[in-house]
């Protein structure tokens, strides 16, 4: 089997779906990549078991045939390749074994290009792809989405305890989408009204896709194209022009979101996001992992945040604010906040607190439909 392509094609192709790799898993088949090719294209495939991603590009000089090889290898052959082209050709090896084993030539077209040996193996127990027919699939713009996923994916959980915590939930009502995360001690949620209502979608449970799959997901968005997706059973599905993902769905409930939100809110004003990101960035040096916690005091026409961290050192600044009203004092880990306003693009945020017992709620003041809440920390 062999085919010839542009080399930054495909060097862009491999990246596009080698992060979904296991980086810890360098033994079995899901290290590697699956390589399909056909008459007139090639196919990459890679996965972690979970999670399934596939991307087309056109080659030429084809001889089909599918094999597996060592994704992280040929990723660096892929990028330190001198030439334009990338010549790919696998011939049996004569080594025995339960699967057939394979010797992978590859090299570039001109005299200045190195040339590769390596070993390949059959796609025997490689796992496939999903597919959802296209009448199964709804559409919604890739900068909408990708967007949606920015203001939200830095809340999910990290911790393996709370599984469903691990993943985004896509909540689905006619038209309009609503994206949620939350690790229990930080949520933020965003809706956006789509072109078209969605189909079919009806799985019994939430909609909560991992943090891996929404990571790779990213990636695909990067090219701008429009994305369709659909759910059938456990399984949620995303067409990205030439690229394709299918996950499986966290199982479990997960909480809802409206519950938390406060009703109403005693402590409001506006403040500029780039110098709350200046202020919080610069007593943040003062901070410990994990809590990260600094103590917010505000007053009448003043903000003043404090980390003081025993055997390490205080820092503070003050920030005037528009604001005269009962005086507040509530802790909070900075790094929580930081993360939310960096996801943002406003010019101006509105802070908003009840007591030092309720959660601090961030608003974007060019986006009602954005949402987050941070947990407050005893002080």
């Amino acid at each position: 089997m062999k085919f010839q392509c542009g080399k930054d094609l495909l060097e862009k192709s491999i990246a596009k779906v080698e992060s979904i790799v296991p980086s810890r898993d360098t033994q079995t088949l899901l290290s590697h990549l699956l390589f399909t090719i056909e008459k007139d294209h090639i196919a990459l495939t890679a996965s972690d078991m979970e999670s399934t991603v596939r991307i087309t590009l056109l080659a030429e000089n084809c001889e089909p045939g599918e094999i597996t090889v060592r994704a992280k290898k040929i990723s660096e052959i892929a990028k330190r390749l001198n030439s334009d082209d990338f010549i790919f050709q696998a011939e049996e090896s004569d080594a025995s074994g339960d699967d057939t084993s394979y010797v992978v030539r590859v090299r570039g077209s001109g005299k200045s290009s190195a040339s590769y040996n390596m070993t390949g193996n059959s796609r025997s127990h490689f796992p496939g792809i999903s597919h959802l027919s296209q009448n199964k699939l709804s559409p919604i713009d890739s900068n909408i989405l990708s967007e949606m996923i920015v203001k939200t994916v830095y809340s999910i959980s990290q911790e393996d305890n709370r599984y469903i915590y691990n993943g985004l939930c896509f909540i689905f009502d006619g038209s309009k989408l609503t994206i949620v995360g939350t690790d229990g001690r930080r949520l933020a949620a965003i809706s956006r009204d789509l072109k078209v209502p969605v189909k079919n979608i009806s799985v019994e449970g939430d909609v909560v896709v991992h943090a891996r799959a929404i990571r790779q997901l990213q990636r695909l968005l990067d090219g701008g194209d429009e994305v369709f997706f659909g759910v059938e059973q456990r399984d949620i599905f995303f067409r990205v022009g030439e690229a394709e993902l299918s996950s499986r769905l966290l199982e479990g409930k997960f909480p809802d979101y409206k519950k938390v939100i406060p009703q109403s809110l005693a402590i409001e004003f506006d403040i500029n996001r780039e110098e709350l990101i200046k202020a919080l960035s610069q007593v943040m040096v003062m901070t410990e992992p994990p809590s990260h916690q600094v103590r917010l005091t505000i007053e009448n026409g003043q903000m003043k945040i404090v980390a003081n961290t025993p055997d390490l050192g205080q820092a503070e600044i003050a920030i005037p604010i528009q604001y005269n009203g009962d005086t507040l004092e509530i802790g909070f880990n900075a790094l929580y906040i930081l993360d939310i306003l960096k996801a943002l693009t406003c010019t101006l945020v509105k802070l908003a607190f009840n007591d030092a017992n309720k959660p601090i709620v961030v608003t974007d003041l060019q986006d009602p439909d954005f949402i987050a809440l941070v947990m407050p920390m005893k002080i």
